[in-house]
């Protein structure tokens, strides 16, 4: 038996999604295909290692219509879309909070759900911290995909910053 219990939300969240809701959000049947791929393929074990950083069994949901951008199909599964700007920084930013007993403890009781979107109106550019929010035990993560890839370490920082002054 894993570790961490694999959560259900995600894979029904994504399945559940009224057909036109996802023909309007993600474009056509190919992004539809591919984030279906992605969440099957990819995300079962890029959840887990964010469970596995929080240390404990977080609820995590991956808004996959939003996160579908129509046109980039072919790219859903590749590192740069996904996993580098917004999976990654995440992932070392609940790693860097559960550092220490102290991290784990204050973690551990008010975290209660990461939900990872991307809403094209309010998501920055690069002031990261605009993209985060922490509320009511929900840590919101609202960043444009396969965009500044490389800008790991300003993402970390910024989710590092939120979740410490709210924990």
């Amino acid at each position: 038996m894993p570790k961490y219990p694999r959560m259900v939300i995600l894979t029904t969240a994504l399945l559940m999604l009224p057909v036109a809701a996802q023909a309007q959000s993600e474009g056509g049947l190919a992004e539809r295909r591919a984030m279906e791929a992605y969440s099957k393929d990819v995300w079962p074990s890029l959840e887990k290692q964010i469970q596995d950083a929080a240390g404990f069994p977080v609820a995590v949901s991956l808004d996959a219509a939003s996160l579908a951008i129509k046109g980039y199909a072919d790219s859903y599964a590749l590192d740069d879309y996904l996993r580098k700007p917004i999976i990654d920084p995440v992932i070392k930013a609940l790693s860097a909070i559960t550092s220490d007993a102290m991290g784990k403890d204050a973690l551990r009781a008010k975290l209660k759900s990461v939900v990872i979107s991307y809403d094209e109106a309010t998501a920055p550019v690069s002031n990261y911290e605009d993209g985060i929010t922490f509320a009511d035990g929900t840590l919101k993560v609202n960043w444009k995909p396969y965009t500044n890839v490389d800008d790991v370490d300003a993402r970390v920082a910024a989710l590092t910053k939120v979740l410490e002054n709210n924990l």
